[in-house]
């Protein structure tokens, strides 16, 4: 019986081309890998667009920065005074939260030496409001783009969003860590 399976795997591989035949096997090996890796990150990121949105509804200025590692908080100018920027902008308009999804535009990276890993997840989202009395969209949707460090097996306390960008409709983020430490904050056109 293994004799008939070579035979037939060696006739396919001169029909065919042993490269495709290698790379066929190599996706079908790889593609269940590749799909709950992007499904586990998704969850993590899902926790932190739940836990920004309870800030928002909430006005919870600790809240918003917890989700900000310690390391992060050093990093990124005047953190405190972006905080407080967020909250503030959500304050100056009286409505809920009605609607908030993870778009589809996201990736990540991941990097390993000597059996540390560090990974970074890309999200964005969309977060949409509406007047509480008459449960209409009133004002423009808050688009977020952010990289959260769920894993980071080289520096203690960097576990959390490193980079949050923040604003009304579309946004450029070319302004966003102009230092290339890869923290900052970009609230509202600051």
């Amino acid at each position: 019986m293994k004799i008939k399976v070579l035979m037939g795997i060696l006739i396919l591989s001169l029909l065919t081309g042993c490269t495709s035949v290698v790379e066929t096997v190599r996706y079908i090996h790889d593609s269940g890998k590749k799909d709950n890796y992007i499904y586990g990150e998704a969850k993590v990121v899902n926790k932190y667009i739940e836990k920004i949105v309870e800030a928002f509804n909430t006005n919870d200025r600790e809240l918003l920065a917890s989700l900000f590692p310690e390391h992060a908080r050093s990093k990124i100018d005047h953190f405190d005074e972006q905080i407080d920027r967020i909250i503030r902008e959500n304050e100056t308009w009286p409505s809920s939260i009605i609607r908030y999804k993870l778009n589809e535009d996201n990736n990540y990276q991941s990097r390993a030496d000597r059996g540390k890993i560090y990974k970074e997840v890309y999200a964005n989202t969309t977060i949409e409001f509406a007047d509480p009395k008459e449960g209409e969209v009133h004002r423009p949707s808050l688009k977020i783009a952010m990289v959260i460090v769920p894993v980071d097996d080289f520096h203690e306390n960097n576990i959390g969003i490193s980079i949050f960008a923040i604003d009304y409709g579309y946004f450029s983020t070319d302004g966003v860590d102009k230092e290339k430490d890869g923290y900052d904050i970009y609230a509202f056109g600051h």
